[in-house]
């Protein structure tokens, strides 16, 4: 029987730069730039994982913003724009409330990695709860910004929320309370060497 412990991998986290930084900063901190981030982290998940189930959404998002918060580095936030395809729509036209859960659980998550530092938030997590709540319906071919923020990190918990409006109008679609736990021991890789061997 195959073994259910998890590969020792790390999230890929972007260096630390020298050139780029101010002189004050440390080499564990947080990159200037988020979105720099967050578009890294995009490229890597699509790239290395076209196989797994949330693949399907990798040609319809993509990264707009990201930001830290500067006086509390364990605050993040980020924006995706979607293209709403067919492909996750219900018979109706609309998105569907599976794809809804799906985008919110990535890029909710993904929205951690902006906070993420050596040692701390740079391992896997899984979701203790995705709560969404749908308001109105986004159509096929319509643009929806998504939002993502970090609430709360702590040591090995979270509390993220997310929103998606239409991009036009600003009108709110659907929101999620997302809760999660960090997994120790569960690394990604950290570059494509590493990937590789997966």
């Amino acid at each position: 029987m195959a073994s259910l412990k998890p590969p020792n991998r790390r999230f890929p986290l972007v260096k630390h730069d020298p050139e780029t930084s101010s002189a004050d900063s440390r080499e564990d901190d947080v990159p200037s730039e988020p979105l720099q981030r967050i578009t890294f982290m995009w490229q890597w998940i699509t790239e290395r994982e076209p196989v797994y189930f949330d693949s399907v959404l990798r040609d319809h998002l993509v990264p707009v913003s990201a930001a830290l918060n500067p006086t509390d580095r364990n605050r993040a936030t980020s924006t995706f724009l979607l293209k709403v395809p067919r492909s996750l729509c219900n018979g109706g036209g609309n998105l569907h409330g599976g794809a809804v859960a799906l985008i919110f659980d990535l890029l909710t998550s993904l929205t951690v990695g902006v906070c993420a530092r050596e040692g701390f938030w740079d391992s896997g997590h899984v979701s203790r709860n995705l709560n969404c709540t749908y308001i109105r319906p986004a159509p096929e071919g319509s643009e929806v910004l998504v939002e993502s923020d970090v609430i709360h990190l702590g040591k090995t918990m979270c509390v993220l929320s997310g929103v998606m409006r239409m991009k036009d109008t600003g009108k709110i679609c659907y929101v999620c309370e997302h809760g999660k736990v960090k997994v120790d021991g569960y690394k990604l890789p950290e570059n494509d060497k590493e990937a590789s061997k997966l």
